[in-house]
């Protein structure tokens, strides 16, 4: 490749070694603040983004699997720990592990999107305006009919017979 080659950025193999320490603590269980103070980062915010380009550097399906299964074997681990205050019933208990099983069914994808099927029926302006239409003159024929049979009610001014 060219020297002015756009877009490339030349790591050296310190600064690759440097990543993959970082995540090295990262997988075993260190924060981002104990990190950037063993590896001499200026703060937490250094790691993390230390952490993140080796990840993208090195995404591929192997290190995927091995860091769900560090994470599966983490959420083991607490959910075996909080086990038998769970079975004893203390509600903080089992909110965590509510919270573990959450967690575990997101990483691995076990919960699926709920289906729902919708029936809508749209009217366009047109049809609205046409049935409104003849529903008026269907009330307007209903009450003249009423007004020459004598039922209901007259239409105003209209002189009525009275015993």
């Amino acid at each position: 490749m060219n020297e002015n080659t756009p877009n490339v950025i030349k790591l050296d193999h310190k600064t690759f070694e440097r990543e993959f320490q970082v995540w090295q603590y990262r997988v075993a269980g260190a924060t981002f603040d104990q990190i950037a103070k063993k590896l001499n980062y200026a703060d937490e915010s250094g790691a993390r983004a230390a952490f993140k380009r080796y990840v993208n550097r090195t995404k591929d399906e192997v290190l995927a699997n091995e860091i769900r299964e560090l994470h599966k074997q983490r959420l083991d681990v607490a959910l075996l720990a909080i086990w038998p205050a769970v079975e004893r019933g203390d509600l903080d208990a089992i909110k965590v592990m509510l919270k573990i099983l959450e967690r575990d069914a997101k990483m691995f994808g076990i919960d699926t999107p709920v289906k729902t099927e919708v029936e809508v029926t749209t009217y366009d302006g047109i049809y609205l305006r046409e049935s409104t239409e003849r529903l008026i003159e269907q009330l307007q024929e209903i009450e003249e009919a009423e007004i020459v049979l004598g039922k209901g009610i007259s239409a105003p001014g209209a002189i009525t017979e009275t015993d």
